[in-house]
Order: structure tokens, then sequence, then C-alpha cells
């Protein structure tokens, strides 16, 4: 292995090469170039945006997920070295479950055998394996992994550009698209922390604009990147997994419809191979038989399930399920009304105003943005009302994508709002520049008839 620094330097620029090259990959040929400098511009962009975000005191207010996924990766990275790692120190939950059971000793151990979803105790490993990579190859801070996920934010603004594209948008306003993933601070916030939603973002964007290309230029070699990119969202955030796949099927429909057999066959192919490739990643590194594999995608549901029907005090019990439960089950009304509230303005950013900013608490950091995200939401709105009229497949993929991860988000916690929210930014940027286009257009058709009149 090379020098720290030409470890660190490699792994920056392989990492840069691939969010590049997917983007240019994924756009149109005559939007290579733009879909490029968007990339480009979106890393300097996303450093700066993280530079400045650890500056606020606010910052200090680190999620307790942060420090979870730097102990998790840390057992990564030891563990590859050979060593054995405590499931106490370092937070293993799901080792931790085994050995009050008495299933496995409180130490993982080099010559265990274990899946990774099995010790951290989720299916979703991904970014811890990302983190520890850094931590075992590179030997770096926690900080510079974090000043890493502005490779993958980098990828926000081209994706908003390319699925305003995808969605019908002229380049002019699939440039608003990608202009307003450039500008937004939210991401921003997300990847000053050691969190995973950056990487979520990228995958889950990624995946979507492929589907949709392939919707739209039907070729075939987008499916491919979809499985990939699929496979690897189902251990980074299964829900948004789920979602894609389910929009995906949905959105092949009306290629059932047309009775076009090759693509149907096509998104069935795509599909099953999301599905294997992802109950793979499931109980890596372990190899298990096929039957696992497919029935693996079964496991996070039941898991779900769990989480949802328990009560205090069960193994499985969520803190924000079970208040979101209760507020439901003692004042529905009153819960409905703030669930609508919250996934549309929070968090509120005129409590900046008054009573006035803390400058403790980390949800404040998102402030600019819901200011943003506020104001996109005509165009959004406006977009999901017109865009059934067009048909396009590529409208019910993304449209259909968002609808089901704010179900998803909305019977488990209430709300999809804040930082569980930016990770779809890119996708309803897209959405409002489409409609708020629209809108200015019907207005200024509008006034050249009045002034005719």
């Amino acid at each position: 292995m090379g020098s720290p620094g030409f470890v660190i330097a490699a792994m920056w620029l392989g990492l840069f090469a691939l969010a590049l090259a997917l983007a240019v990959c994924l756009a149109r040929p005559t939007d290579r170039a733009i879909a490029a400098l968007l990339v480009i511009g979106g890393l300097c962009a996303a450093l700066l945006k993280i530079w400045l975000f650890q500056q606020a005191p606010q910052w200090q207010d680190i999620n307790p997920d942060s420090i979870t996924y730097d102990l998790n990766a840390k057992a990564f990275a030891m563990h590859w070295q050979g060593k054995p790692v405590s499931a106490d120190e370092y937070n293993l939950r799901g080792l931790k479950v085994w050995y009050a059971a008495g299933l496995h000793g409180p130490v993982w151990e080099p010559k265990d055998h274990l899946s990774y979803t099995s010790i951290i105790g989720s299916s979703d490993w991904l970014y811890t394996a990302y983190v520890g990579l850094w931590y075992w190859l590179a030997g770096v801070s926690q900080n510079m992994v974090i000043y890493s996920n502005a490779i993958l934010a980098a990828f926000f603004p081209a994706a908003a550009f390319g699925l305003a594209a995808a969605l019908g948008a002229s380049r002019r306003v699939a440039l608003l698209a990608g202009g307003l993933a450039l500008l937004d601070p939210s991401a921003g916030v997300n990847a000053s922390w050691l969190l995973k939603d950056t990487l979520v973002g990228f995958l889950a964007m990624a995946g979507l604009w492929a589907g949709a290309q392939f919707f739209v230029l039907r070729q075939w070699r987008f499916l491919p990147i979809f499985a990939i990119l699929a496979g690897l969202l189902g251990i980074s955030r299964y829900v948004a997994f789920l979602a894609l796949m389910l929009a995906l099927l949905v959105a092949g429909w009306f290629f059932l419809k047309g009775r076009d057999w090759k693509s149907v066959a096509a998104v069935v192919m795509i599909l099953i191979g999301s599905w294997m490739f992802f109950g793979f990643l499931y109980y890596a590194p372990q190899v298990v038989s096929a039957p696992q594999v497919v029935s693996a995608i079964a496991k996070p549901i039941q898991g779900g399930h769990n989480a949802l029907k328990a009560k205090r005090g069960d193994e499985a019990a969520d803190d924000t399920v079970l208040k979101w439960r209760e507020t439901l089950r003692d004042t529905p009304m009153l819960a409905v009304v703030k669930s609508v509230a919250h996934t549309l303005f929070a968090p509120y950013p005129w409590v900046a105003l008054h009573p006035g900013l803390t400058w403790r608490s980390f949800s404040e950091l998102y402030y600019p943005g819901v200011v943003l995200w506020i104001v996109c939401l005509p165009g959004i709105a406006w977009a999901f009302w017109c865009g059934p009229r067009s048909n396009e497949k590529s409208f019910w993929l993304v449209t259909t994508f968002l609808a089901l991860v704010f179900i998803a988000y909305t019977v488990f916690q209430g709300e999809w709002s804040t930082r569980q929210r930016v990770f779809a930014l890119p996708a309803f940027f897209a959405l409002a520049a489409i409609g708020w286009a629209s809108l200015f257009g019907r207005l200024g058709r509008a006034t050249q008839k009045g002034e005719k009149g």
C-alpha cells in the first residue's frame, strides 16, 4: 500500500471520476458537457457549503447517528485489519442482540463469518463500510471523510438537470432545476456530518435518472446501471430501494398497455436482477443459497412491520414510531394536520424571527434550505397536477417514487421533512422548475391576451 497522501488522492480522484462518469453516461449526448460542468460546479459548491456550516455553532449539535457511523466504521476497519472488535465499545447493535440472546460472544472475531447486516443490526451497512474503507486504507480523520461527501453531493445538480430533461423540460428549464440544486443549502447541511444521507441521495437520484432515461430513450444500457444502483441503494436506505423498484414496475405498466413485450421483458428482468443483487449484498460477505437471496427482500419488511406493531419496552420498539402512533391514536385530527404541516414546512424557518435562534439546535441549519423548498412548492404542486396529462412514463416513475417514499415516512414517522427529505430534493427541483416554467408561461400568455383585448 502506498503512502497515506497518495492513497487519499487516489480515493478522491477515483470517487470524483465515478460521479463525473456516471453523470456523463446518464445524460443525453447533447447534454453531456453541461452535466460534466454541473458536477464540477457542484463539487465546488458542496465543499464551500460544508465548510460554512461547520463554522456555525449549531453544527456542534451532532446527530447521534453520526457518532454511531463513526464507531461502526472503525469496527469495520479493525475487522479488516484482522483485529478483534468489542461489540459494546463500538456499538455493534446486531452483535449485542446476539450476545444478549446467548448466540454469540461479545467480540467480533477476525475468524467470524457473519454478515455485515447481522453485525450492525441493519441492512443499511453500505455507508458504514464506505467510511470504514477510508479509515482502513487511508487512516484519515473523520472530517476528511465528511469532506468526501462533497463528491457525492456534486452529483445532485446534474441529477436535477437530467431528471428535468427526461421529464420533457427544455434545456433552459432543466438548467433552472440544476441551478436550484446547485444553490440548495440543505444538501450541504447533511453532508457536513458523518451521515449516510448524501450517499443515499447519490444512489437514489442516479437510479431514478437511469430509469427515466430508459423510458425516454429506450436504450437498454440504462437498465444494468439501474440494477447496480438499486442494489446498492437497498443496503443504504431500504425504503428508497423498495420505492424505486415499485416505481419502475408502475411506469413499466405503460409498456404492458401498449403491448411492447420486449420492453416489458426488459423491465421484469432488471427488477429481478436488482432484487437478486440486493439479496447477495444483504448477506455479504457471506455466500448464501439462492432461496436465501430471494427471501432477503422480505426481511427488512418484516423488521419494519415489527417496529410498527411494537409496544414500549419491546426489543423492536422505535421511539419516533411510538410517539407518532400514540399521537395519532389520542388526537387523530391534530396529528394529521401536524403531519401535513411538518412535511410541507418543517423545520419552520419563521422561528428564526420569532422567538428567534437558539444557536444550539442542528435543525436551525436547515432554515435557509426550507425557505428554498417552500418557494418551490407551488411549482412542484403544479407539475404534479399537469404531469398526468402528458402520459409520460418517466413522469410516473419519478412521481410514484416520491409518493411511495412520502407514504413510507408518513406511516412510520408521521412526516417526511428535514434531514430525511433532502436526499430526494434533486427530483423535487426538477418538478419545481417544470411547474414554475409552466405557471409563468400561462401568466405570460394571459397577460398578452389581456393586452390584445
